[in-house]
């Protein structure tokens, strides 16, 4: 390609010298100036047939690249899966070898014995958490609460001051729940996403106290840990390291502080009026995939359209300093989620919805990536946290206020580096859970989107220019 360009330059170079340099006797001043404009004409023509042979390759290699890279990843991937289920079929194998053993040795002491075996009492769902739980192994413990013992204790530390100040759990009238309990009770209804009944029927508790040692636990975490729901990046450092950690992982300008995504989970509970209701819960993520901002409201037809995240200014997102990208300052951003009707901002991007330019696919194709991160955030809190992924048997309230402490101790977790087995997310499809557009009764303003969209066109030339 690179010989073929060259022939077509060196042949029209020749052809250009010819007619500038054609000077006859009897041609005119304006025979020499088409002349000109023809040889301008062409050179204009070569230079964008250069810019477009060019271009193309350069798509045509960073494709191939990017597919050797999504391999990579993908067989990454199903090897730490194949690794994860040959580990844990290895630890069962031992479970079952040992408890063969402990029969083996059990039976000829019960033989030799004058006195009747002793009866194994079953464990019933009342004795769930006095029986059974402390008899669980290290992994059945993890695979029923999905936290470690260690972490186990660790919260329990942390909450029992505020646990036992309550007087719904240390009323002399009532049987009294221990902080333990407590914390055990709404881990395992967390974790396993049983309903509300089977709960209480476990823990021996009635439904309305089941409840409320569910309020108790959430206010707690939100009141001891709830720091680990961090808000937007305002300092300096944080917002550079989130800055550099999303350049780094999608080569998006150091300008994008959070990727917006939203859900929609159901709700089967009393007392939400006629009609389908549903939690719209919109959540802004960082560079790590953590959960910073969190917006949670009622989407019940009856309901009025929910305003989403940094529609309007002014808000702190719109507050935050410019940052300069080759010379030039842009504001900082999030992404928005695709198709759902968010209003176009300079600090609230979204893809093209019809792209042509190379460069406007470069942004698509950053755009896409993080939003298929976003989708494995969602689903890395749904898998450990299984009573969102189905529908909540509680009202909007209850589950306002469980969500958002369940997305406060996934965050720690997160932080923690705490096991989080891949089997968990087996049935966890988030698809099921994407929302409908918003509607917006405000119309959009024409400066904003405006400067939107010249911001959003400099960032795509940005990736482009600077892509590998």
């Amino acid at each position: 390609m690179n010989e073929e360009l060259n022939f077509i330059n060196k042949d029209l170079n020749n052809v250009l010298q010819q007619l500038v340099n054609d000077k006859t006797h009897d041609m005119g001043a304006d025979v020499q100036q088409r002349k000109e404009k023809v040889a301008m004409l062409i050179k204009l023509h070569v230079r964008h047939l250069q810019q477009t042979v060019i271009t193309h390759r350069r798509r045509r290699q960073q494709r191939a690249r990017r597919r050797l890279k999504q391999m990579r990843s993908f067989f990454m991937q199903q090897m730490i899966q194949l690794q994860s289920k040959y580990m844990h079929m290895f630890a069962m194998l031992r479970l079952k070898h040992a408890q063969l053993d402990n029969l083996d040795e059990e039976e000829p002491t019960a033989l030799n014995s004058e006195s009747p075996p002793a009866e194994i009492i079953p464990t019933a769902h009342s004795e769930f958490w006095e029986l059974t739980v402390p008899q669980f192994s290290d992994e059945q413990f993890l695979n029923s609460l999905h936290v470690t013992r260690s972490t186990f204790q660790m919260l329990c530390s942390q909450l029992a001051p505020t646990l036992q100040s309550v007087p719904e759990l240390t009323s002399p009238h009532l049987e009294h729940i221990s902080a333990e309990k407590c914390v055990g009770l709404a881990l395992y209804f967390l974790a396993s996403g049983e309903r509300i009944s089977i709960i209480s029927e476990q823990f021996a508790l009635p439904r309305a106290r089941t409840i409320k040692c569910l309020k108790v636990f959430c206010n707690a975490v939100m009141s001891s840990l709830g720091k680990a729901l961090r808000l937007l990046p305002q300092s300096q450092t944080d917002c550079s390291n989130v800055l550099a950690g999303f350049r780094r992982e999608c080569n998006m300008p150091a300008a994008l502080i959070g990727v917006l995504a939203v859900c929609c989970i159901p709700l089967r509970g009393k007392g939400k009026g006629q009609g389908d209701a549903t939690l719209r819960m919109e959540f802004l993520l960082d560079d790590r995939m953590l959960f910073r901002e969190l917006q949670l409201g009622n989407a019940s037809g009856n309901r009025a359209p929910l305003t989403p995240l940094f529609a309007h200014a002014p808000n702190p997102l719109s507050q935050l300093p410019l940052r300069c990208i080759n010379g030039r300052e842009v504001p900082t951003f999030v992404l928005a989620p695709v198709h759902q009707n968010y209003p176009l901002r300079p600090w609230l991007l979204q893809q093209y919805t019809d792209p042509v330019a190379p460069h406007e696919y470069d942004f698509n194709e950053v755009a896409d990536h993080l939003q298929e991160l976003s989708d494995c955030a969602l689903h890395r809190l749904m898998s450990r946290w299984r009573f969102l992924s189905q529908p909540l048997d509680i009202s909007f309230q209850t589950a306002s206020c469980i969500i958002t402490a369940a997305t406060v101790l996934h965050n720690l977790l997160e932080e923690l580096s705490e096991p989080h087995m891949l089997e968990w997310g087996n049935s966890v499809d988030v698809s099921r859970f994407r929302p409908p557009p918003i509607f917006l009764n405000q119309p959009d303003s024409n400066e904003d989107s405006l400067r939107a969209l010249d911001v959003r066109d400099f960032l795509a030339r940005t990736i482009s220019s600077t892509e590998m």
